[in-house]
């Protein structure tokens, strides 16, 4: 099973899977976390209990909807989709990993080093523009008593600017509503940058730059380690982010 990491997040138990390592056959092979692809559910919940196995970790899931609710979990969730609907998990109980499935949106881990609460978020096109990122800050804050200055923040592999073409109006929404830096307006081929885009609602949330790492690996480009729905259409399989809460809070 490869499983990746970032430093900044090094004082948690946490990750970014990648498809090697599970059961599934193709088009999901191998390590598919998705329960509605059309995977084989026994596969699906044989990959979920290799990675509890390698982590040694449950998790708590969310049916994602592409908008900003966050969610404060103190259970682990079952091999399926859970019923709540949100697209960010807060959870303080050790052991127990707030987690988000991407096939190309970004996935956002956040570690508070003081309290040791953590969230996951799940942030595509729609979710960036509601600002899931801010929202999943201001649960740690609201729920955990954190303050967003001592917040650390991985933000993981996604569809990167090299690959996300988007319309004419969506990139100059971009522009418009989080700022120029974070699209190509290219006449006929807008970009969208959603790693430095989800980058600047985490600052504007008061999080500094340098708590803040971005894993630049884009899951379109790399058919052999991630799964991607922009390249592969609906068959494909979901890769996970997740963070647990720090079993002794620290500050780095």
């Amino acid at each position: 099973m490869v499983i990746l990491s970032s430093a900044l997040l090094a004082g948690f138990p946490h990750g970014f899977t990648t498809r090697h390592g599970g059961v599934s056959r193709a088009p999901w092979e191998s390590l598919n976390l998705g329960g509605a692809t059309g995977d084989d559910r026994a596969a699906v919940e044989e990959n979920w209990g290799r990675l509890r196995q390698e982590t040694g970790l449950g998790f708590a899931r969310v049916r994602q909807v592409h908008g900003c609710r966050v969610v404060t979990r103190g259970e682990a969730g079952g091999a399926g989709d859970e019923a709540d609907e949100a697209d960010a998990v807060v959870t303080a109980r050790p052991g127990l990993a707030a987690s988000v499935l991407t096939a190309d949106c970004v996935p956002i881990l956040i570690g508070d080093p003081r309290t040791g609460a953590v969230a996951a978020a799940h942030a595509g096109w729609r979710g960036t523009l509601a600002r899931v990122a801010a929202t999943a800050v201001e649960a740690l804050v609201r729920e955990f008593g954190a303050h967003p200055e001592n917040l650390l923040v991985a933000v993981g592999p996604a569809i990167g600017p090299c690959c996300y073409e988007v319309s004419p109006d969506l990139a100059e929404r971009f522009v418009a509503e989080i700022g120029p830096s974070v699209a190509m307006l290219h006449p006929r081929t807008p970009r969208v940058d959603l790693w430095s885009a989800n980058e600047a609602v985490l600052r504007a949330a008061g999080v500094p730059p340098e708590r803040i790492e971005i894993i630049d690996r884009c899951t379109a480009c790399d058919a052999e380690s991630f799964f991607s729905h922009r390249r592969d259409g609906a068959r494909t399989g979901r890769q996970v982010g997740f963070i647990a809460p720090a079993r002794t809070p620290f500050l780095d």
